[in-house]
């Protein structure tokens, strides 16, 4: 009998876009009988991360980069990276932007710490654009979370 996958969706969000996405993500992959948990990336207790088949990460995108408290649990990651702790594990990535442009480089960030340096493997990120529209964003959130239950259970990208 396999246990239950687990899945922990961690945002930080100023104006509250990035953390609507998190939720609308943590409830898709809530429908398909995973444990998620979803918490603020100040919050987390760092050395529950191994414990997780799936972190997903998400961030308003600033100057085409992470914001600071994202960037700053990714920095402070470095400590599973030393024992490949995370290495195999899924990862979702996503990012509210101004610019597509602009969140695509973001998520580029969020590649190479979680896909390239700790050997994660990554579910093609997320950007939403300021110009979408509500309804627009909920409908790419739910089928992000969708893809990301899929990996997660299939325990591959």
């Amino acid at each position: 009998m396999t246990s239950q996958k687990k899945a922990l969706v961690l945002f930080y969000s100023r104006n509250g876009a990035t953390e609507r996405m998190a939720n609308i993500i943590a409830d898709a992959i809530k429908g398909k009988s995973i444990d998620v948990k979803i918490e603020k990336v100040d919050a987390i207790d760092l050395s529950l991360l191994p414990a997780y088949d799936a972190i997903v990460l998400g961030s308003p995108t600033y100057f085409s980069n992470v914001a600071w408290p994202a960037k700053k649990l990714i920095d402070e990651s470095i400590v599973f990276y030393r024992n490949n702790q995370l290495k195999g594990k899924i990862a979702g990535i996503f990012t509210s932007s101004g610019t597509k442009k602009d969140g695509q480089d973001c998520l580029r960030m969020l590649q190479i710490a979680l896909g390239v340096h700790h050997g994660m493997r990554v579910v093609e990120g997320l950007v939403q654009a300021a110009s979408e529209t509500d309804e627009e964003a909920a409908a790419k959130c739910q089928e992000y979370g969708r893809k990301l239950a899929e990996a997660i259970l299939k325990d591959q990208v």
